[in-house]
């Protein structure tokens, strides 16, 4: 049956009509899309821009460290307080090591005195909700990304009056805390990211690391259980799907601002390795594409090949089959470096 030329015209105006207005209601869609990711990316950037109150000589550094020292009660690991080594004056260069997620800083502990050995001042802080005695992962349920960025931002402070040049390295969470002080910190000389969680293998494009950002803290908290029958036994037993995206969180926050603007620091190296499916090292090299962009000055970076197996915490000599003997020599290059 074929239908009348009229009606034929009538049918065809009708499509048209009707693929215009999906095509409409797309674009409208996509705008509103873009507006709201946008918004995020404002919003987020907001809520944890720096606040920078720098010690004015190594005097009130320490008097701010003995500070936290008395908030350190005895619900912690003894060997996750804080850590500060010092010559007991100010030095030419200080350096502050953040430990990893579910980690304290007993992971640093063996790589901080290396560098006190060289003549650095050393502060290897305790990130919040880590190092409580009973391990449990729900300790870091309540966790903020407010939270890592003052611990960042305090842990700055108090390196400035340590010393005349500062230096600061990261691994996986405190990778990403390290990340951020580059975007925002210019009282610092060198940043020195490994194997920073910039990012989930999980899905490895920008967007869906945001969502996860979004929605992980709103969702139930989803905990991972490990069984640590052999050391370390100083981490938690797991990690917490709510505490992830905290630190995407402050992922995205970094990010926001390297669309805006050149990082603070102008020197920045990274360390990844083959081995490591636990971050996404394509969503740093993003950043660091951002950040060469705006004009960074000075970029250095090591990719530990599979065949050596190398896992995601390279740095804990308590790990399995860590291979300190090799990383630390290149870590030291690399921050050390004139």
């Amino acid at each position: 049956m074929k239908l009348a030329p009229r009606k034929s015209r009538k049918v065809v105006v009708r499509l048209v009509r009707l693929g215009l207005a999906l095509l409409l209601a797309f674009f409208v869609v996509s705008d509103l899309g873009c507006a709201a990711f946008n918004l995020s990316l404002s919003a987020v950037r907001e809520s944890l821009q720096s606040h920078p109150n720098p010690a004015r000589d190594y005097g009130e550094a320490l008097n701010r460290f003995q500070k936290i020292q008395g908030t350190e009660g005895p619900e912690l690991n003894p060997v996750c307080l804080s850590i500060l080594l010092t010559h007991g004056k100010r030095t030419k260069r200080a350096v502050v090591l953040f430990h990893g997620l579910t980690n304290c800083p007993e992971q640093f502990s063996e790589l901080g005195h290396t560098f006190y050995e060289l003549g650095y001042n050393v502060l290897i802080p305790l990130l919040p909700r880590h190092g409580l005695a009973d391990r449990r992962v729900e300790n870091l349920t309540p966790l903020k990304a407010e939270e890592l960025r003052d611990c960042a931002d305090a842990s700055v402070d108090m390196a400035c009056g340590l010393g005349e040049k500062v230096y600061v390295a990261g691994l996986s969470g405190g990778g990403t805390m390290a990340a951020w002080v580059a975007q925002n910190r210019s009282e610092v000389a060198r940043v020195l990211l490994i194997a920073p969680a910039m990012g989930l293998t999980l899905r490895e494009n920008l967007r869906s690391q945001w969502v996860m950002a979004l929605l992980f803290p709103l969702m139930p908290d989803i905990r991972t259980a490990r069984d640590y029958t052999a050391p370390p036994t100083h981490t938690y037993t797991g990690f917490s799907s709510r505490s992830l995206g905290q630190v995407l969180r402050l992922s995205k926050a970094t990010f926001a601002g390297a669309f805006h603007q050149a990082p603070k620091v102008q020197d920045v190296a990274l360390v990844t390795s083959r081995s490591d499916k636990s971050v996404s090292d394509s969503v740093t090299w993003r950043l660091v594409g951002l950040w060469r962009q705006k004009g960074l000055v000075r970029f250095a970076s090591v990719d530990f090949p599979k065949v050596m197996k190398i896992g995601h915490d390279m740095i804990d000599p308590a790990q399995k089959n860590q291979q300190t003997d090799i990383v630390y020599p290149v870590l030291v290059k690399l921050l050390d470096a004139p």
